[in-house]
């Protein structure tokens, strides 16, 4: 049996099914208004159809990555669906730390052609507040990683709703209660440039921030920027030069100035990278416990740490799976 811990550890993952650049804000996101608001990882990337552009989804949990595999092969059956955004949502419960996951999309989708070939590979009808709700079981490829069941929702055509039941059940009450998004969601993400092609924002106490990091998925320098953190919010603007721009709440003045300092020292970063990465930090801000601000990197360097962040990830799963 996998260890639980495989769940709840931040891997980068790398979306490869649509091709993406950020064409709005994402405060502009209307997937925004559906995701609950006890969410303390949410993702969010779009997808303007565009061959040449590119993105990544660079904080989310295990379970997400599994929820987005398998609504690749669920809505397969659809071979004229469509992508224009995508967000990752993750929540503790009573059943543990992040525990729940939950996966929004937008674009169009022929709903009766996915649920059809669902139900005939195994999955089943249920509802919800007069919503037709299909409900999956766990794949046979992953049972030894996700066993619970999980429910899928498709709205008019043009957004589906997936991932486990109590986080699909709120986002649905969101829907159907026409609530808006969460204030406190847009105003972290007010903190970003408008432009990022995609983003993260997380929300949690400093030690389970702290918990959830794992020292084999960032390099060891770069989790000084956690220390005492409780929230972290982040977007990268791809190109030939990458920008990833930051916005790091800490708990006491102490962690701010700490955090300040070790930014702002020109020789750290960049002799800590493995991968040669050489980022120039820009416009950094201090305000009331919270430090903002932007690294500039060479795309191809940028890609080539995110590479050795997944080839972490996958050696670190191979040893976990093993007896």
């Amino acid at each position: 049996m996998l260890p639980r811990l495989r769940d709840f550890v931040f891997f980068a993952f790398v979306l490869t099914s649509v091709a993406v650049r950020g064409s709005a804000s994402p405060q502009k996101s209307k997937l925004l208004a559906l995701v609950p608001e006890e969410a303390q990882i949410v993702a969010g990337i779009e997808d303007p159809h565009n061959p040449a552009s590119r993105g990544r989804l660079l904080l989310v949990t295990h379970s997400s990555n599994l929820d987005f595999n398998d609504w690749i092969a669920i809505t397969g059956a659809d071979p004229h669906r469509q992508t224009d955004e995508v967000i990752e949502v993750a929540a503790s419960s009573a059943e543990g730390e992040l525990h729940e996951h939950l996966l929004l999309v937008a674009g169009q989708f022929d709903r009766e052609r996915i649920f059809r070939g669902a139900l005939e590979n195994g999955a089943s009808m249920g509802e919800y507040r007069g919503q037709g709700v299909l409900v999956v079981e766990p794949f046979a490829r992953e049972r030894l990683e996700m066993n619970a069941l999980r429910w899928m929702v498709i709205l008019n055509g043009r957004t589906t709703i997936f991932g486990s039941p109590v986080l699909v059940r709120q986002a649905l009450d969101h829907y159907l209660n026409q609530s808006g998004p969460d204030p406190l969601l847009l105003k972290r993400l007010g903190q970003l440039h408008a432009d990022v092609n995609s983003w993260n924002v997380l929300m949690m106490s400093a030690p389970m921030l702290a918990r959830h990091v794992a020292p084999g998925q960032l390099h060891a320098a770069w989790t000084h920027i956690l220390d005492g953190a409780d929230e972290l919010t982040i977007g990268i603007h791809y190109g030939s030069v990458d920008r990833v721009d930051f916005a790091v709440h800490a708990v006491s003045s102490q962690s701010v100035s700490d955090l300040a300092g070790f930014l702002a020292e020109p020789r750290i970063v960049p002799a800590a990278l493995a991968t040669g990465m050489r980022p120039r930090l820009q416009n950094l801000s201090i305000m009331q416990r919270r430090v903002c601000g932007s690294f500039v990197v060479s795309g191809k360097q940028f890609d080539t740490w995110l590479a050795s962040l997944d080839i972490r990830r996958s050696s670190a799963s191979n040893s976990q799976s093993r007896p």
